[in-house]
């Protein structure tokens, strides 16, 4: 495995930076890191077509610049739910309901260091450490005992993610995503499989009225799962127009991250 990381580190070389991987590396930072004047996360919509359609969405708000709340709309008939996010507070004053996450922030240098703490119902669940640069982020669960990096080498965006990563049987996964030589709003996600890269997911930025949305497309023999994150240049916001055939959201997703990804509990 480090012998072929190697090799791609090599073969990155000849990828050219373009603006769909710097996307995706925003993207990877969430709502936690947003610059003055720079286009920010506002809504997202999801299709997980395999087998029956699966729709549901996002709307993010904010307050003073800081992500606030989440909405995810099932768009299935069942209730909005929210996620509240609060900044730098006494845990003693949450309301002790539904999804609840707790961010301590403070800088170190170049470096932003986040402390997530997630709640669920007023029950700790687990904490988080993000550090965040502008080319490098990392985030350690302490609870799954998993780490996670995302980091450029060469104008190509490494992902790698290690479960037990403090044991002797960690298990490290790794994708890439490279640009389109020929288009800059254009980029592959790869990831390797029996150190193999393997083609994941196809990633385009297409521009809206008011900012632009990046796009991912995973497709295999058995359907596709459809991802569209909407970033806004003002205080306006991006509607989601999309209304499929209601399905049900899985009954195992206790809470999600802001890339609309599911985390289980055990």
């Amino acid at each position: 495995m480090k012998n072929f990381l190697f090799c791609l580190l090599l073969l990155a070389g000849f990828a050219a930076a373009n603006s769909c991987t710097e996307a995706v590396f925003k993207l990877s930072k969430g709502s936690l890191d947003i610059k003055k004047g720079e286009a920010y996360h506002d809504s997202s919509y999801f299709m997980e077509n395999y087998y029956k359609e699966n729709p549901w969405s996002h709307k993010l708000y904010y307050t003073n610049g800081k992500l606030d709340s989440l909405v995810m709309d099932p768009m299935d008939g069942e209730s909005l739910r929210t996620t509240h996010y609060y900044w730098n507070i006494d845990e003693t004053k949450l309301s002790g309901k539904g999804s609840e996450f707790v961010f301590f922030q403070e800088a170190s240098g170049d470096t932003i260091v986040l402390k997530e703490k997630i709640y669920s119902d007023g029950e700790f669940e687990s904490s988080t450490i993000v550090k965040i640069t502008d080319s490098y982020i990392s985030a350690l669960d302490e609870q799954d005992h998993s780490f996670q990096e995302f980091f450029f080498s060469n104008d190509t965006l490494f992902e790698k993610y290690v479960f037990d990563y403090d044991s002797e049987n960690s298990r490290p996964e790794i994708s890439f995503t490279v640009g389109d030589s020929t288009n800059e709003l254009k980029c592959y996600e790869y990831r390797m499989e029996d150190d193999k890269p393997e083609l994941y997911e196809t990633i385009e930025i297409i521009n809206t009225d008011n900012g632009y949305m990046l796009k991912y497309l995973e497709e295999s023999s058995t359907g596709y799962y459809l991802r569209e994150f909407f970033f806004v240049k003002d205080e306006g916001t991006t509607a989601i127009q999309k209304r499929c055939t209601p399905a049900k959201v899985s009954p195992k997703a206790r809470y999600f991250d802001l890339l609309g990804r599911y985390k289980f509990t055990r």
